[in-house]
């Protein structure tokens, strides 16, 4: 990559690792193709950081700064987030502040702006407004930092659409997705102490890799596999990772009578996620939006880190058909977007490519050369620089 601005700037993601994210991964794959001495990253003291920093490259400075979603945390973070701003603008002299999220960040740049005329660029990733809808001081707010930002950068068009219906010009956008580390995800064999230990061996294995949350859709899968299992015994379906609905999600599979093709793999780590991947035969994230969970209603995926992670070990993907997935997946090239509220059509999707080893073999090979020409983190990391 050819050398950046020489110009200091601060990023605030909001979430970073060792914190295990979509907005995390974003920021941390793209801002390690950076030289790190004049970007400067600000990042909460979360479990594990010390570790985490050893080891990394990147002009890290960690303050005690809480996490959670709700608007009176983003609010928190965003007060402590202006504080350690400016203070460490005094000492290092930003000229241009990346925020990650448009409330917890957002505010500190609005802030800077007006104090000392610093530039800011804000992340958007989908649903505040439908989250935050019904509290005018919140939609004002984040219309008021949008507004003055000097660029918006939405992880998808979906993402997009949503923020253009506050009224903010189109021109002031630059859709930029997130990307995928195809040096680490790549198409593998079968680890065999895996297959071993979920006993795979002659399966045909489902999998899901995401937060257990009701926007993800795994209840979907759970009965589909129910409505499948007597026609294909073989059938399994993998849920990697953790979240407030396992145990909605461990009654629904009592209730449906597939404990025998349903297993609950927790929290997998970072390293060993491409082998994980490289179990399935398909992988399935049915999102949809929230709407139950009072905190959450309105959540939606605003594009979908993990369709690319699969795609880029050959796997063809099936997704359900709200938020930002027309931007991660090639519909009917790398992978099905469907309703994924339509038990029907899920189970089609699944049984279609099931029975066809060929087009399973034709739709992830497409995905996997997708991947590789346009979402290698190298490449979306070159459309970022130029902000810096």
């Amino acid at each position: 990559m050819k050398k950046i601005s020489e110009k200091t700037s601060l990023l605030i993601p909001g979430d970073f690792p060792p914190v295990v994210s979509g907005i995390a991964t974003y920021f941390h794959e793209i801002w390690r193709n950076f030289p790190s001495d004049k970007c400067y990253i600000l990042a909460s003291k979360d479990t594990g950081w010390k570790d985490f920093d050893s080891t990394s490259s990147l002009n890290i400075i960690r303050r005690k700064i809480p996490t959670g979603n709700s608007a009176k945390d983003k609010l928190l973070k965003g007060v402590l987030h202006t504080i350690w701003a400016f203070f460490l603008h005094i000492k290092y002299n930003f000229k241009i502040i990346h925020c990650g999220q448009v409330l917890s960040s957002g505010i500190t740049g609005w802030v800077m702006k007006k104090l000392f005329g610093i530039p800011y660029i804000i992340y958007v990733y989908g649903s505040e407004t439908f989250r935050f809808g019904n509290n005018r001081f919140l939609i004002k707010s984040i219309k008021a930092f949008l507004d003055n930002a000097e660029r918006i950068i939405p992880n998808s068009r979906f993402t997009m659409r949503e923020f253009l219906t506050l009224g903010i010009p189109r021109d002031k956008f630059d859709v930029i997705t997130p990307g995928v580390d195809t040096s680490r995800f790549f198409p593998a064999p079968k680890e065999k102490s895996l297959v071993k230990k979920y006993n795979l061996s002659e399966k045909y294995v489902l999998m899901t890799v995401a937060r257990l949350d009701e926007r993800k859709g795994h209840d979907y899968v759970i009965r589909a596999i129910a409505d499948l299992k007597n026609d294909y015994p073989n059938i399994v379906y993998l849920i990697v990772g953790k979240g407030r609905e396992e145990q909605n999600l461990r009654s629904l599979v009592m209730e449906t009578g597939v404990k025998d093709q349903v297993i609950f793999c927790g929290y997998v780590s970072d390293e060993d996620l491409p082998k994980y991947y490289n179990l399935s035969d398909t992988f399935i994230l049915l999102n949809r939006q929230s709407t139950n969970n009072e905190q959450l209603r309105g959540d939606y995926e605003g594009f979908g880190i993990v369709f690319l992670e699969a795609s880029a070990c050959g796997k063809p993907v099936i997704a359900g058909n709200y938020g930002g997935i027309a931007d991660a997946i090639e519909d009917q090239k790398s992978g099905y977007i469907i309703d994924g509220t339509d038990l029907s059509t899920v189970t089609d999707a699944i049984k279609s490519l099931i029975e066809n080893s060929n087009k399973r073999n034709t739709i992830g090979q497409y995905g996997l050369n997708r991947a590789r020409r346009s979402f290698d983190w190298k490449t979306i990391s070159k459309k970022i620089v130029h902000y810096l």
